[in-house]
């Protein structure tokens, strides 16, 4: 591009400039599709995350925060990108009935002299809002990568204060006597340097450059301004943000900013909800889990708690999966202080090296060896299961992967000679064991179910 003439890059550009609503039109609709099946397969992707992984730990929460902003700006994205095409068709329309009308005739209307008067004052012509319509449609189009940019950032921000933190903490657990408190203070002070200057930040982008207006903060403030245009990508929207707040007033853009924060704020503290008399949770002895019915539960979803094969049974014996969630781990450990399992709570290496003969040797980890009655103990440790108010102590405990979603637990099998012909209650609770060796026992999850031999 520098061997072009100046002139015919200007030429080019204005050229461009022109035609770029045809581009806009073609970007958008193909856009709008794919981000609608993109957007229930995150949902279905966040779901299951969240049944396959403990998220309570602070870092992998982290993670997780910055996944849904991804979704967040997703669903943004497509209902910008739906408001930009509605209104390039009805600039389109407004285009075509120019050709056809391009002023208005109050004469042949025949209205009273002030009404026309009012009229002509308040209808704007065509060619204005031909003209007004376009620079709305082209600058929605930026917006809306622009609030992309935005959630992004803001997940990105959170990534390296999570990454900072998990830093630290490896740090400070291999140190011991001065050394702890001396790291112990220096992530203090880390920590309280990228919050304080990433609340700056956030306050100077929304305010326009507030800070940057400032002589003698904006020296101090603009390494930490490069510091976060790298670390929150900002810097793929710095020129789109600029032009956007150079051209419109920064009233109008604060205004637009409170709109879209209002609207955000209010879908999130409100809900339209008129199922007054229908509870909100699920549960209670009163409440009919389909999820918890293998043949009730809809295809592709995960168990929630536990599942049993329908809620009619008829067999001589009596299956409830439960499914392992993850986050019990901490529970299992206090069951059962004296056992540690091969794996690890996170990550695991999958690759062993071994020297052979004088050669090593790289094969896979070797679980072989590990104590699967132990595991099965532990984890039955943590269950109560009973069917009317009576406690099956030792049902038939076996480790399952149920075959919708793959799902990792333990499966009991009970024998149904002691069931009561019509309605029953299967009740599960948690136990936990505590340091005096006594059962805590706390509810789980209750599930009726009717059963008839015949």
């Amino acid at each position: 591009m520098s061997d072009i003439p100046e002139d015919q890059v200007e030429g080019w550009l204005k050229k461009l400039e022109r035609e770029s609503w045809q581009l806009e039109l073609l970007v958008s609709a193909f856009t709008i599709f794919l981000l609608i099946g993109a957007n229930a397969e995150f949902k279905i992707f966040l779901k299951d995350l969240l049944y396959q992984y403990n998220f309570n730990n602070s870092a992998i929460s982290i993670i997780y925060v910055f996944l849904v902003l991804i979704q967040r700006s997703i669903m943004a994205l497509t209902i910008s990108l739906i408001i930009h095409l509605t209104l390039r068709g009805f600039w389109i329309g407004t285009i075509g009935l120019r050709s056809v009308q391009s002023t208005i005739d109050f004469a042949k209307l025949n209205y009273s002299s002030f009404f026309t008067e009012k009229l002509k004052k308040r209808v704007v012509s065509l060619d204005k809002l031909v003209i007004r319509l376009d620079e709305i449609c082209s600058v929605i189009f930026a917006f809306s990568f622009l609030v992309i940019s935005i959630l992004i950032a803001f997940g990105m921000y959170l990534i390296v204060l999570g990454v900072t933190g998990v830093g630290l903490s490896a740090v400070i657990k291999v140190l011991s006597g001065t050394w702890v408190t001396i790291m112990v203070i220096f992530a203090a002070i880390i920590f309280f340097v990228l919050v304080i200057s990433g609340l700056i930040y956030m306050i100077d982008y929304f305010t326009l450059g507030f800070f940057k207006k400032i002589k003698w903060f904006s020296k101090v403030y603009y390494p930490f301004y490069r510091f976060y245009n790298v670390i929150t990508l900002s810097g793929l929207s710095r020129s789109i943000y600029y032009y956007l707040i150079s051209k419109f007033s920064k009233k109008r853009i604060r205004i637009v900013y409170s709109l879209v924060g209002i609207i955000i704020l209010g879908t999130i503290l409100f809900s339209f909800d008129q199922y007054q008399f229908f509870p909100e949770d699920e549960k209670n002895e009163y409440f009919a889990p389909t999820n918890a019915y293998d043949d009730k539960r809809p295809i592709g979803e995960n168990i929630n708690t536990i599942s049993i094969p329908s809620n009619f049974i008829d067999k001589p014996h009596f299956q409830i999966f439960i499914r392992y969630n993850t986050a019990d781990n901490e529970l299992l450990r206090n069951n059962c202080p004296d056992f540690e399992p091969i794996k690890d709570d996170g990550l695991n290496w999958k690759l062993r090296i071994e020297r052979t003969g004088g050669n090593f040797v790289i094969t896979g980890q070797d679980y072989s060896s590990e104590d699967f009655e132990r595991l099965l103990d532990c984890q039955k440790s943590i269950y109560q299961i009973s069917i009317n108010d009576s406690v099956h102590n030792a049902p038939s405990y076996h480790f399952y992967i149920h075959p919708a979603k793959q799902q990792k637990g333990i499966l009991a099998t009970i024998p149904t000679d002691n069931f009561t012909i019509g309605e029953n209650k299967l009740d599960v609770k948690k136990v936990r064991i505590d340091s005096t060796g006594a059962n805590q026992v706390t509810p789980f999850v209750s599930v009726p179910f009717w059963y008839n031999p015949n």
